[in-house]
């Protein structure tokens, strides 16, 4: 505060009220109109206290020249006269308070603590506004990171990587060392929550340098350092302090997909189609995992996976989703032949247990078959044998009621399709999909992908995005009620999805439109 009076004694008994009550301010003096300008034009100043009577430049005049500077300052003015000129012209000069002399310490306390609190709520919204407006820069630069390192992998600019290289801004794509890939896929819709505070909760994770950003509402994809002497078992480490910490916090169970290292930008498109065959694999797990391209996702399982995959083939013949079964036990060979340890007899009698089930269930019964399949299954020397048996077995009941499996996929990706058109407003789950046509959660995954050429959730997400953009060009609604309309109550990340889609936020569309 700058207290301005021509008398020496105003000035100190000011001050004076000011140091006996513990008022938070910072005092200057000045003894003039005059010195007061030229303070206050050198000097920030929050709160202009001055006298109105002064010899040369009076406070009137003096705080008509602050205005005039555009100096941002509370003015308060005291004087002795209270007639109403001097009230008019105090408001002419946009003063905050006018006090009279002689000064009663209440009302002087009084509005001297509104003041200070003006003053304070004034800041913390500029502290406010300095925030949002650096958060919506770093926002700028994480989307133009995503939009960049999107186009590299779905195949964009292929003929581009050295001007990309260079040109990106993504510090850790410099060349000077190797990253790793990393994609955390979800079972549930987390990737889209305004609380999310993914960034912290990796850093806290991975503990090295790292870069990441939200590919969808269930996947985010994470750049990180990779450190010399890195072994298999640091990988896991990491990949299972990110589940545990997503299990907590978000009650979801969630994939952590990890690449081998990247030394070259250009094989990005290459890296981001290998991990994501990687997470078709996660239809084997009820619970989240760490997946290690190095190692590929058979690493670090023990018997008890074979026993749990041996179930799990039990359940799809029960459910009579025989495709699921043989996919699943062509996996199982696989994890066989990479070396898993597991008795002879079990196997052989849990096979022989499944051969019961499928016989049992089968429509028409082929007793003779039956018993030669059992005793195929007893003589067998090889893994090879009883796996080509067992798969060879359950593609024959792939068929049913003359109809061919092809043409019941086809049906059920097409009722699926239709529910997809139809309710994609609201949060619709591979689970609840799933869980509509009969079928497994992951392999209805698998059979939508094979079908369709893509996810069920990227799958969605372009159907909500054809929406919004019909929903724009089409009506007059506002951007929110289509981010609404089209399953997205995050508008910010609606607005986001959009740009990453057509190169465009919605407003930008509109315009371009010129609506």
């Amino acid at each position: 505060m700058l207290i301005v009076d021509d008398e020496q004694f105003e000035r100190e008994g000011v001050k004076f009220l000011i140091d006996k009550y513990g008022l938070q301010l910072e005092i200057h003096e000045a003894d003039s109109g005059e010195s007061a300008l030229a303070f206050m034009k050198q000097n920030h100043v929050d709160i202009l206290f001055t006298d109105i009577r002064m010899k040369g430049m009076d406070g009137l005049q003096l705080a008509a020249a602050v205005r005039e500077l555009a100096i941002p300052v509370k003015v308060i003015f005291m004087s002795a006269y209270g007639d109403f000129e001097y009230a008019q012209k105090a408001i002419d000069v946009n003063a905050i308070r006018y006090i009279l002399k002689p000064v009663q310490v209440n009302e002087f306390l009084k509005v001297i603590s509104q003041v200070i609190h003006m003053c304070e709520k004034e800041k913390q919204e500029e502290e406010r506004q300095k925030q949002l407006e650096e958060a919506y820069g770093q926002g700028i630069i994480r989307h133009e990171k995503q939009r960049l390192v999107s186009q590299l992998i779905h195949g964009e600019n292929n003929d581009q990587h050295e001007s990309f290289e260079v040109h990106a801004p993504i510090p850790m794509f410099n060349g000077s060392k190797p990253l790793r890939m990393v994609i955390l896929d979800s079972r549930s819709r987390v990737f889209d929550l305004s609380d999310l505070d993914l960034e912290s909760m990796i850093s806290e994770c991975v503990q090295r340098q790292h870069e990441g950003f939200n590919l969808n509402e269930y996947q985010s994809m994470l750049f990180m350092e990779v450190m010399e002497g890195d072994t298999t078992a640091d990988i896991e480490a990491i990949g299972n302090r990110i589940i545990q910490q997503f299990k907590e916090k978000y009650a979801t169970d969630l994939f952590a997909a990890f690449s081998g290292p990247i030394d070259n930008i250009g094989s990005l498109r290459a890296v981001y189609n290998e991990i994501e065959s990687m997470l078709e694999s996660k239809f084997f797990y009820d619970k989240g995992a760490v997946l290690i391209a190095e190692s590929a996702w058979l690493d670090g399982h023990s018997s008890d996976s074979v026993e749990e995959k041996m179930s799990e083939i039990a359940r799809d013949v029960e459910r009579k989703d025989f495709q699921s079964a043989r996919m699943q036990f062509e996996k199982l060979h696989e994890l066989l032949k990479a070396g898993k340890q597991i008795s002879s007899i079990y196997l052989k009698y849990s096979c022989m247990e499944i051969l019961k089930m499928m016989f049992d269930y089968a429509p028409k019964k082929n007793t003779e078959q039956f018993k030669k399949n059992l005793e195929q299954i007893y003589k067998s020397n090889k893994l090879s044998e009883l796996c080509m048996l067992m798969i060879s077995t359950l593609e024959s009941c792939e068929t049913t009621d003359g109809q061919t499996a092809d043409s019941n996929n086809r049906k059920v990706t097409d009722s699926i399709l239709r529910t997809i058109h139809m309710e994609y407003k609201r949060d619709l789950s591979v689970e609840e999909l799933a869980e509509s046509v009969y079928l497994s959660p992951n392999y209805l995954s698998h059979l939508f992908k094979k079908q369709v050429g893509v996810s069920i959730i990227k799958y969605i997400t372009s159907t909500r995005m054809k929406k919004a953009k019909e929903l724009l060009a089409e009506t007059n609604k506002k951007v929110a009620d289509i981010s609404e309309e089209t399953g997205y109550s995050n508008m910010a990340y609606f607005c986001s999805l959009f740009k990453s889609h057509f190169g465009m936020t919605p407003t930008q569309y509109r315009e371009e439109l010129g609506i």
